[in-house]
């Protein structure tokens, strides 16, 4: 029998399930056009008897069944397999939370990640300083002023500084600097990385990093963004952590960060062979056998430090046990594998764009399972 608990959270949960349906009927707005605009379509009943059986399977709004064209006439998966697809808020609401529980904000705070990864010793970028509250800091948490900002920035032997909201995701509001004649200048505005920019950031928080300088073999695919491995671990407690699914993320059209969600694509990678698919995919769903700038062929290409990267993840997750499923974003510089930072919702939508539903993969027997739980606090919520 169920607690009061347990039943709080199911309503909270469920409350909030209908709340966010705005949000994801507006995130999904080039999906469901594409369904207005299909063809193809089958028949409207079926539309509606999938729709309604997947409703009731993951008691959530099915926008899956538009995000994987599971409507479309020549989808020839049957309903039980249509339900192996992970709808965004069950994933994202339940399902990852259950995973990394309290220690949510080892993932989401890039200044608390940098500070852990320097106890753990974990390779990641060099971190120039953080800006909060009209404060900066620098590395270890001294306070500095914007001269000696300055001074770092001008030091710096990168060719590119990176200046990251330090909660964001997705790419999100940062803005990448690169060299020219000593000076580091914004991409897209040219505006220089000087004393005076250093005062307005600091009214946000920041964390500001010199790129890495990516290994050659990565620059042949795509050389103008830090095309980092999205690697999913699995750990269970006392076990060996376990890779579940591997991705190489790709910048694209001379975008400078990789994130599909600003345009980068992505491709799928056999974990166990470090061999790339035959397909990368772009976020409206398009697909391409070479990279559409360097014309690189991605069938067949393995990667050279394959087995590296793995062990580097596996080495990772293990430090951040136990937390249960992580996303790892992984850099390949010149000198071996550098954490770029970790995702604690690691994108359930590029892994079943390339992997089709992954139920199974992430332990879900019973959905409703999910909805119910005594192991939280109200302040979580």
């Amino acid at each position: 029998m169920k607690s009061i608990k347990e039943y709080l959270y199911y309503f909270i949960k469920v409350n909030s399930e209908k709340s966010h349906r705005d949000y994801y009927r507006n995130y999904y707005t080039k999906y469901l056009d594409m369904y207005m605009s299909c063809e193809e379509k089958k028949s409207a009943n079926t539309i509606k008897n999938e729709m309604r059986i997947l409703k009731k399977y993951w008691n959530v709004y099915p926008f899956q069944y538009f995000r994987y064209n599971l409507y479309k006439k020549d989808c020839t998966l049957s309903i039980e397999e249509m339900k192996d697809y992970i709808p965004d808020f069950f994933a994202y609401y339940l399902l990852f939370p259950k995973s990394f529980k309290d220690r949510n904000i080892l993932c989401e705070d890039k200044k608390l990640m940098h500070i852990v990864n320097v106890g753990l010793k974990i390779s990641q970028p060099n971190t120039l300083f953080f800006t909060e509250n009209n404060t900066i800091l620098s590395s270890s948490l001294d306070f500095i002023n914007t001269t000696k900002c300055y001074n770092l920035i001008q030091k710096s032997n990168a060719n590119k500084i990176f200046v990251k909201p330090t909660f964001g995701v997705g790419g999100k509001g940062i803005k990448v600097f690169n060299k020219n004649n000593n000076i580091f200048l914004d991409s897209s505005s040219n505006t220089p990385l000087d004393e005076n920019y250093i005062s307005e950031i600091a009214k946000n928080n920041y964390i500001v990093q010199e790129g890495v300088n990516q290994h050659m073999d990565i620059n042949k695919i795509y050389p103008y963004a830090i095309n980092t491995f999205r690697i999913i671990t699995e750990y269970n407690q006392g076990k060996e952590p376990k890779i579940i699914f591997s991705l190489l993320r790709m910048g694209c059209g001379g975008m400078q960060i990789d994130n599909a969600s600003s345009g980068g694509i992505y491709i799928k990678i056999n974990s166990e062979s470090g061999l790339l698919g035959d397909e990368a995919i772009a976020d409206d769903r398009k697909t391409y056998i070479k990279h559409p700038d360097t014309l690189f062929l991605f069938s067949n290409y393995k990667i050279p430090f394959w087995n590296e990267i793995i062990k580097f993840a596996k080495d990772v997750a293990l430090k951040y046990s136990p937390i249960k499923y992580i996303g790892w974003d992984i850099a390949y510089s010149e000198s071996g594998p550098v954490l770029i930072e970790g995702n604690n919702g690691p994108g359930i939508e590029i892994i079943q764009d390339h992997f089709g539903g992954v139920r199974k993969e992430f332990d879900i027997n019973n959905p409703n399972d999910f909805w119910f739980s005594k192991s939280y606090g109200l302040k979580d919520l």
